[in-house]
């Protein structure tokens, strides 16, 4: 049995190293949102399924998962039906060529549990078949639904979305629980008020879940709460830090716990959900 997370071996490689050695076995990621199974016998793909998409469709859906973990058992029953009836030279080509595609969005957020909301009409805008596809679904769904059920590839309703968001047609909207956490308060003297400093890990967690600038929600044990700017700060882990002036206006000091959630900023740097 080989475990591990997409975010250290990318699913190309993954398979490519099975396929050398000519494993046979059940390939199953499972990111939150949906469980992908990849079948391989004498490390020749046989057959996927992610969702509701099979065969290529399910291993391109699933290259474009930047973390997820994996579990390749050769223990598992192989009953799957083969879907998959490309030689695997010419597969792992493919996997290569959409794992570049994958890589070149710049507007798609890791997290693809996030939902997407119609900001205006696309006026001026050259709509293709993919993006009147994923626009025709898109409103109150979430990233990964839309790209699962598009009519078109996987990688084209996200190449598609990653067009609507940077044009901002569609946006994403965040939930009050997404990435919710505990912080101690910390605080700190000077100028700087507005400012929230996080441990540098969860600044890069967030930074990879949601694309663009994002901001945090702090909420004091009196339900009071503010917007702060977002930064990063070396060997403050399970800690926030804010100026004495902010917490106070919080009704809170150090020591308090204090309840901190990432919001995604529009581009005139306000509140996006």
């Amino acid at each position: 049995m080989l475990k591990g997370n997409l975010s250290q071996f990318p699913l190309g490689t993954l398979i490519q190293t099975l396929a050398v050695a000519g494993r046979s076995g059940v390939l199953v990621v499972s990111p939150p949102w949906i469980k992908g199974r990849i079948t391989l016998r004498g490390g020749a793909l046989h057959s996927a399924k992610a969702g509701a998409r099979s065969g290529w469709e399910a291993i391109e859906l699933l290259a474009g998962l930047t973390h997820a973990p994996f579990v390749f058992d050769d223990s598992l029953p192989m009953t799957d039906r083969a879907n998959i009836k490309v030689p695997l030279e010419t597969a792992l080509a493919r996997m290569m060529s959409v794992g570049d595609r994958w890589s070149a969005l710049r507007h798609l957020p890791g997290d693809w549990q996030l939902e997407l909301v119609l900001q205006r009409k696309p006026r001026g805008l050259r709509l293709t078949p993919a993006m009147l596809q994923v626009l025709a679904l898109a409103e109150g769904r979430t990233v990964a639904r839309v790209i699962e059920e598009a009519a078109v590839s996987p990688i084209a309703a996200a190449e598609a979305l990653d067009q609507l968001l940077a044009d901002g047609v569609l946006e994403l909207s965040t939930s009050r629980e997404m990435g919710l956490v505990t912080l101690v308060a910390l605080s700190f003297y000077g100028n700087r008020l507005g400012v929230a400093y996080i441990d540098e890990d969860l600044h890069q967690e967030w930074t990879k879940l949601l694309p663009g600038v994002f901001g945090v929600r702090v909420s004091s044990p009196h339900g009071i709460e503010a917007s702060f700017e977002a930064r990063p700060r070396v060997g403050i882990p399970g800690r926030v830090m804010l100026h004495d002036k902010d917490l106070r206006r919080l009704r809170a000091g150090r020591g308090v716990k204090l309840s901190v959630r990432p919001e995604l900023l529009n581009r005139s740097g306000g509140e996006a959900t």
